[in-house]
């Protein structure tokens, strides 16, 4: 009983230990969009980076103004639209929109675009 009980604690310890090694695998644009919302606070550029597709043009300074956005914005609603999300505020106000592609069965982000809104609240 006792060795069967070291077996299966060894077993779950070796499982638990390796899928904290394995790299992030995104399998749908909703999916990734929902692991950068929740780990925003503790993602950093190296690893937002490790996320984009090789043929982007997303920069640090747009990690930085989505980091920016999604602290102002704690409360959002979206819209998918083939592999494009787009994020609303509380107001229905576009905050961003992203949109991604597959790469090797992954899904990266290809896009990530910010609205720009004039003095009366509209976007031009």
């Amino acid at each position: 009983m006792k060795l069967k009980l070291i077996c299966l604690l060894a077993m779950i310890t070796i499982l638990v230990t390796a899928c904290g090694n394995q790299v992030l695998v995104v399998r749908t644009p909703l999916e990734g969009d929902h692991y950068i919302r929740s780990n925003m606070e503790s993602l950093n550029w190296q690893h937002f980076s490790d996320m984009i597709a090789s043929d982007s043009d997303i920069k640090e300074e747009d990690f930085q103004k989505l980091k920016t956005t999604l602290e102002v914005n704690k409360k959002t609603s979206y819209i998918m639209v083939s592999n494009e999300l787009y994020r609303f505020n509380t107001d229905g106000k576009m905050v961003y929109y992203t949109d991604w592609k597959e790469e090797n069965g992954v899904y990266k982000l290809e896009e990530l675009g910010f609205p720009n809104y004039d003095a009366s609240g509209n976007m031009e």
